[in-house]
């Protein structure tokens, strides 16, 4: 047999491995795989959620600025992370076994052996998942514009203001001046 086996020229070599290297290439996946259709309307729930979220958030600061002495008119955008989160309740079990172990020869060994298992808990309703909590998406940046954003005093309020709400550093706000509609187009 391996008298056969030395016995194939080179070439024969080179054809059985190109082949092999064709077979590979054809076996390879050609289109690319498509997300579930779950995963895409998650995606899209999670963003409209957020978007409403951000919405109802910029009214309620929208009205808090504008009681600002001196801000007036006040324009709040404000930026969140895509969709928050919800936390379920689970149940964690665990195990730990510890073997001792002697050889013929005297010589001993220790095996530790570690099994966790986790099952979320459902309410007593139905077959929905418990929910202990449900967090709402982190804003992360702000914009102002305010008739009032003009004024150091009332530009430092407000900054301070949005600093206090959502724990936003300073370089994540801007406090701009607003500017009336008939005034956009007026060159100085």
């Amino acid at each position: 047999m391996m008298e056969k086996i030395k016995g194939i020229r080179r070439e024969t070599w080179l054809l059985i491995l190109l082949a092999g290297v064709l077979l590979l290439v054809i076996s390879l996946p050609t289109e690319k795989e498509q997300e579930p259709e779950e995963t895409k309307e998650s995606a899209r729930r999670e963003s409209t959620e957020a978007a409403e979220y951000a919405d109802q958030l910029e009214k309620q600061v929208e009205e808090l600025l504008s009681t600002i002495d001196g801000a007036g008119r006040v324009e709040v955008m404000l930026t969140v992370e895509s969709g928050g989160e919800t936390v379920l309740q689970t149940d964690s079990s665990g195990e730990e076994r510890t073997v001792r172990e002697t050889d013929s020869q005297g010589g001993q060994g220790i095996t530790t052996e570690k099994s966790a298992s986790t099952q979320t808990v459902l309410s007593g309703t139905g077959d929905e998942p418990y929910v202990t909590k449900e967090l709402c998406p982190k804003v992360t940046g702000a914009a102002v514009s305010a008739d009032g954003g003009g004024d150091g005093t009332v530009k430092a309020e407000i900054s301070e203001a949005l600093e206090a709400l959502f724990d936003l550093p300073p370089h994540k706000i801007k406090v701009l001046k607003r500017v009336e509609e008939s005034e956009k187009g007026a060159v100085p």
